[in-house]
């Protein structure tokens, strides 16, 4: 089905996993900013790196029961469109979204022609206050997936200090890999073009995008923003896929 030009509605309902259900304990964490102090090789596709890089941290933490993901970025700009009373026909909703207990910031900075760094810090959006950070260090010439899972990497044990973690079982043993992910450039570039469309709110190609992506069995977090993309396609909100 990955190069079919559409997907049946039976298609799309067997691509619409349920998104997984947090455990009890488990934080509500958003994304913030990613910050690149360097250059990190990024396929041409239509968003930027900053963009791309978040969402690959969004899709990585998506999956996961051990925290509780809150959209952010997309659902401001979902309600914004709804304030306004032009939600343009077949984009999807804002709906109901708790707050943030917490939101991830990372910087990733080329220390030397061998070596980077990625730092992520846990601000309590309540109070403004850092409640935790840590850094990774990783190869200069590091790729995108690898930085990115880093960074959820890092969130994670920020949360693991706090003692905000509930035990949890990952089911993918290439979760954690250093120094690589092993996710091809191809599949990258699958994913970027997938991430563009789903931007505009083109399903298809978003589809076909993701799907083409996720054939790299390493790549979870392609499957991830599959999942996500039929959800919104068969009438999910914004807060809740």
């Amino acid at each position: 089905m990955t190069g079919a030009e559409s997907a049946t509605e039976s298609e799309w309902r067997a691509l619409r996993t349920a998104r997984p259900s947090p455990l009890q304990g488990a934080a509500r964490l958003a994304v913030g900013d990613i910050e690149l102090l360097g250059t990190v090789e990024w396929p041409t596709g239509g968003v930027s790196t900053s963009l791309g890089l978040t969402e690959l941290v969004v899709t990585g933490f998506l999956r996961r029961r051990d925290v509780d993901f809150v959209e952010r970025r997309r659902f401001e700009r979902a309600s914004a469109v709804e304030r306004s009373g032009a939600r343009p026909p077949g984009h999807p909703a804002a709906g109901v979204s708790p707050s943030a207990e917490f939101i991830v910031h990372a910087v990733w900075v080329g220390r030397s022609a061998s070596e980077s760094a990625i730092d992520v810090r846990l601000v309590r959006l309540e109070t403004g206050e850092v409640e935790g950070a840590t850094r990774t260090i990783l190869p200069r010439s590091v790729d995108a997936v690898t930085l990115a899972r880093g960074v959820v990497a890092g969130a994670l044990e920020v949360l693991n200090d706090l003692d905000r973690r509930p035990d949890w079982q990952d089911p993918m043993t290439s979760a954690n890999d250093r120094p690589s992910a092993g996710v091809s450039p191809e599949a990258l570039g699958h994913f970027v073009r997938g991430l563009a469309a789903e931007e505009l709110f083109r399903w298809e190609e978003a589809r076909r995008g993701y799907q083409a992506a996720a054939e790299d069995s390493s790549f979870y977090e392609a499957t991830s923003a599959l999942a996500r993309t039929a959800r919104l396609r068969l009438g999910g909100t914004i807060a809740e896929s």
